[in-house]
């Protein structure tokens, strides 16, 4: 049921691409940047809390002069906590570091509630991924520590990061204003991480909720 889902999902986005597309010679705002917080909800809450996001889109129209956008949102865990991560023999206790964040396209379905004034309806689709330490790899480095001949014959400068990474597609929805360039959106994402990997609990956490400012940069060419 749950691939099914996904399935349906992804060939819907492929057909209102392929369908979708159209030569674009008008001039409006190309590019999208959002500030705001990502709210991790349910389960998710237990790995860190309200986080910083940034996004960056591309934006390109299609039919009905609806807008595409092509681009990524990054986000910074805030007070990271640690979870189970289930290795060949062993659980680790980890936790998220770095950057997590989703590639992915939106489309934007708009509605003129006057001149000014747009609401606009967001459906997204795309790839998320979430790093973790790589408490594993760095138990078995500690344990099992290179010998002073391979040391002396491996001339290569190897940085080891520890980390890793889960992987999941991203289903989004959610409703954005805007006035003139600037506006406030909201956005629910569904990152189902545990359908894509054993390591994990099932009860790991699907979803979380995007607030964010965003401006759009007008095309300095445009007549508008």
């Amino acid at each position: 049921m749950k691939k099914l889902f996904v399935l349906s999902m992804v060939l819907f986005f492929s057909k209102t691409i392929a369908q979708g597309f159209k030569i674009d010679s008008t001039k409006y705002e190309r590019l999208k940047i959002e500030y705001g917080i990502l709210i991790p909800l349910g389960n998710l809450k237990d790995k860190f809390e309200t986080s910083h996001e940034m996004g960056f889109w591309y934006r390109t129209r299609i039919v009905h002069n609806d807008i595409m956008d092509f681009g990524l949102t990054l986000t910074i865990p805030s007070n990271a906590k640690r979870f189970n991560y289930y290795g060949n023999d062993s659980i680790f206790r980890v936790k998220t570091k770095g950057l997590n964040g989703i590639v992915g396209i939106r489309m934007n379905k708009f509605y003129k509630l006057n001149q000014k004034l747009i609401l606009s309806w967001n459906s997204s689709i795309g790839y998320s991924f979430f790093i973790f330490d790589d408490l594993e790899g760095r138990l078995y480095d500690i344990q099992n520590p290179p010998s002073k001949q391979q040391s002396e014959q491996d001339n290569d400068i190897e940085i080891k990061t520890y980390s890793k990474a889960l992987s999941s597609i991203c289903l989004g929805q959610g409703l954005a204003i805007s006035y003139k360039q600037i506006g406030f959106q909201c956005n629910y994402n569904f990152n189902p991480y545990n359908w894509f990997s054993k390591r994990i609990d099932a009860n790991f956490g699907t979803s979380s909720l995007s607030l964010s400012v965003f401006l759009k940069l007008k095309n300095p060419n445009s007549n508008k």
